[in-house]
């Protein structure tokens, strides 16, 4: 899922290192899955991985990074008096430390929120952009309940991307919850199969047990992922 690697590449060390999954990256793995069962134009590739090595050398998955086509799908996808609000928008071109900072007020959806662009978190040459790109992004996330779980925009990834002062508690997911997290996810890349295609569940979990070979009662966690990544491409 999300491929979630047992070692990870050190651009410090220059070697292979050890990867751990924090608390909060297995909330954020969580909500994500849930996300993308409860929203079918949602992808697993709409998600990667945030990660911050550890002083003790250790890679942790710290969190999920949603990409910001995606936020622009979960607001097209949300009803009217949910969706992101040009109008409720206004700037201020002289925030603290010179910031360029846009504010998002609500009151019918209960959110204040802004989006903020300076030369110490924007390297890029359009502040203005990237200021109200994060806005977007943050409310967006923030009406649909998923900035609430370790999901972050990438338009800002790179502000969390620090070195652990203390070593995170690894959390190692149990078989089981492997398992279904995985078959949660090939069962919505077969839902949207089934939709794409016009087939009836019938042919396609015919279709399934042809492409892995074997009963379903006797799929593994990588069977399932397998069955995901096909059925996600097949039209």
């Amino acid at each position: 899922m999300f491929n979630e690697k047992e070692t990870e590449y050190s651009t410090k060390s220059r070697q292979e290192i050890p990867v751990m999954q924090t608390p909060k990256y297995i909330a954020s793995r969580d909500k994500a899955l849930k996300a993308i069962a409860d929203r079918p134009y949602l992808k697993e590739s709409d998600f990667w991985i945030l990660m911050n090595e550890t002083k003790s050398g250790k890679m942790a998955y710290t969190g999920l990074i949603i990409n910001h086509n995606a936020c622009l799908k979960i607001n097209d996808n949300m009803p009217e008096k949910d969706k992101f609000n040009p109008e409720c928008v206004s700037v201020d071109k002289s925030g603290y430390g010179n910031s360029l900072v846009y504010t998002y007020i609500n009151k019918a959806q209960g959110i204040y929120e802004v989006g903020e662009a300076s030369s110490t978190n924007c390297k890029n040459a359009y502040p203005y952009a990237m200021a109200y790109k994060r806005l977007f992004d943050r409310t967006v996330l923030k009406i649909c309940k998923l900035a609430f779980d370790g999901i972050y925009s990438d338009s800002e990834a790179d502000e969390f991307k620090e070195r652990y002062e203390e070593e995170p508690q690894q959390v190692t997911a149990t078989p089981e919850v492997t398992l279904q997290a995985v078959k949660d996810l090939a069962l919505t890349a077969l839902k949207g199969y089934a939709q794409r295609t016009g087939k009836d569940n019938k042919a396609v979990n015919e279709e399934v047990r042809t492409f892995i070979g074997k009963a379903y009662k006797d799929f593994t966690a990588d069977d399932w992922r397998g069955v995901a990544k096909e059925f996600e491409r097949r039209k």
